[in-house]
């Protein structure tokens, strides 16, 4: 019985020996092998995988962990975008198959991982980007294997089992203009040329925004990796058009997006859909971001090739009030085009005032409306930083409260009989207009309010200092001896009396000044038609229009 106990022991003791021998083996290996060794082939096997040029600084070896470290590591760029590095980082830290390295001094890499890179992505005035080349396989080269254990991942169906990027940063440079994505984490399992595979990816955006999409990616496309297919959740909150780059601040067109949705791509069609919510809308230079969030349903189709894509019939809601968004856009090499047609009817006017100010539309100082709907039909067509906005409005049965516009226009509420108040009651407003990024130009503008009568004309509204050039006329509903005598010398009818105006001074401050000339020579028209003495009709003129000038307060 002792001597079988001994003969265990002595066993045991033989194993504890030979493991001890092992690990001081493994702990002295590193020793005896030079890692820098196999920076040539570690350089050549990571160039051959991604088609660039790739410098290493000091390697060293942790069997413990099978993995290569590299201190140092620059990717070249597509030399046809930039001759500065692609990507930098000080340190990667390499996966390898053990057996290969000690046995054969054969690099077999698995896994990489990469802390802290800085990665410079750049699109071309064309559409086209400086990592879409990131592929050593080309189209018709054939796969050496489809055994996943061979490790080289250059040419392989499994391209590499783990890729790990930790608090990365990268600028996004487009048409000159630069932006900056921190801490960008990346993951993705079994990378493979036939089949799919895990992908996670999460950023912070400019201006305190955060990404992050979650789904599967492959099998890579050997030609071009914006080819790859995909299939994620996107979840965007944030996102601010002009610090990102989307829109640039000279155009006007500004807020911040939060969107969440289903990202599909086969590689050649990228389909979206889902919900976002956009704050701080603003659309034309002068305007003001809207009070509140604007809130969207959207599918978007864009085709990867012809760079451009449509917009399906977007519901865009703002309080109660809802409008459709319907289009096309085209990335051309002058940058984003757009064609789109809103149409919304029905609007209640209550929810959409305080989105007005966005399109450039303010209301004089203190005034709001009340009440009533809004209808709009507007096209948005042109390059994105030169947008042209064309179509036309209406509102209907709204009150205009907290500016007196019998008090603005006191000679002519006297003529109509109207009181001054804080309320004016609107049938219709209506007008068809042009927004560019100079200013909103109004072609036909009718005003109907019941109690003075109609008001129409056409102006200018400039962006810059919102500054108003209006030439109108009231067609006024007189009341009282002064307005009816002074219609039937006008020559109106019915009681009706036509006097043309200007409106000067600024979208919050607006001036009514008369139109003398236009005045007089319509009372002369009337009046003395026919031949007679010029001079006599001049005096006559002057007379009059000193009389109107006087009565309107100029």
């Amino acid at each position: 019985m002792s001597g079988n106990i001994k003969k265990k022991f002595g066993a045991f003791k033989i194993i504890g020996i030979l493991v001890l021998v092992l690990v001081i083996t493994i702990i002295a290996i590193p020793f005896f092998i030079d890692a820098n060794q196999f920076r040539p082939q570690l350089e050549s096997k990571l160039s051959a995988a991604l088609g660039r040029s790739v410098k290493t600084g000091n390697l060293s070896l942790s069997l413990f962990s099978g993995a290569v470290g590299v201190d140092d590591i620059t990717i070249a760029d597509d030399p046809a975008f930039s001759s500065s590095p692609f990507l930098q980082a000080k340190s990667l830290k390499a996966g390898v198959k053990l057996k290969p390295l000690i046995f054969s001094k054969e690099v077999r890499i698995t896994e990489i991982s990469l802390d802290g890179p800085s990665i410079n992505l750049i699109r071309s005035a064309g559409g086209l980007w400086n990592f879409s080349s990131l592929v050593g396989v080309k189209e018709g080269k054939k796969s050496k294997t489809t055994n996943s254990e061979s490790g080289d991942f250059s040419g392989e169906d499994i391209a590499i089992e783990r890729l790990t990027i930790n608090d990365g940063t990268i600028t996004i440079n487009k048409g000159g203009k630069a932006s900056t994505y921190k801490n960008v984490d990346i993951s993705a399992k079994n990378l493979s040329f036939v089949s799919e595979f895990p992908l996670n990816l999460s950023a912070d955006l400019p201006a305190d925004g955060r990404l992050s999409l979650e789904g599967t990616a492959g099998p890579i496309s050997r030609t071009d990796l914006i080819k790859t297919p995909m299939t994620a959740d996107l979840d965007v909150s944030g996102f601010n058009l002009i610090e990102s780059g989307f829109a640039s601040p000279d155009t006007g067109f500004d807020g911040v997006i939060d969107f969440d949705g289903l990202l599909i791509s086969d590689g050649r069609q990228v389909q979206s859909r889902g919900n976002a919510n956009v704050d701080r809308l603003q659309i034309v230079k002068g305007g003001s971001p809207a009070e509140h969030p604007a809130s969207m349903e959207y599918a978007v189709n864009y085709d990867l090739a012809q760079q451009k894509g449509v917009l399906e019939n977007l519901k865009m809601a703002y309080g109660k009030a809802a409008a459709n968004l319907n289009g096309n856009f085209q990335r051309r090499r002058e940058g984003l085009t757009i064609n789109m047609r809103l149409l919304g009817k029905d609007m209640p006017v209550e929810d959409m005032k305080t989105l007005l100010p966005a399109f450039g539309v303010v209301l004089p100082k203190g005034a709001s409306l009340e009440g009533g709907v809004l209808n709009a039909d507007m096209t948005a067509s042109g390059p994105i930083d030169k947008i042209n906005i064309i179509g036309s409005t209406d509102i209907s049965n709204t009150s205009l409260v907290g500016y007196d516009l019998a008090g603005k226009i006191a000679a002519l509420a006297q003529l109509a009989g109207l009181q001054s108040g804080n309320r004016t009651d609107i049938e219709t407003l209506a007008s068809s207009m042009r927004m560019t990024p100079d200013g909103i130009r109004i072609n036909t503008i009718k005003l109907v309010v019941p109690a003075i009568g109609d008001l129409a004309g056409n102006g200018d509204i400039n962006n810059s200092d919102q500054s108003l050039n209006f030439r109108m006329k009231a067609r006024l509903k007189t009341s009282g001896d002064l307005g009816q005598e002074l219609a039937q010398f006008l020559g109106g009818s019915g009681g009706n009396l036509t006097i043309p105006f200007f409106i000067r001074g600024t979208a919050s401050e607006p001036k009514f000044v008369p139109d003398l000339e236009s005045t007089a020579g319509s009372i002369l028209e009337s009046q003395f038609s026919g031949p007679g003495d010029e001079a006599g009709k001049s005096n006559v003129g002057k007379a009059i229009g000193d009389a109107i000038k006087g009565l309107l307060g100029d």
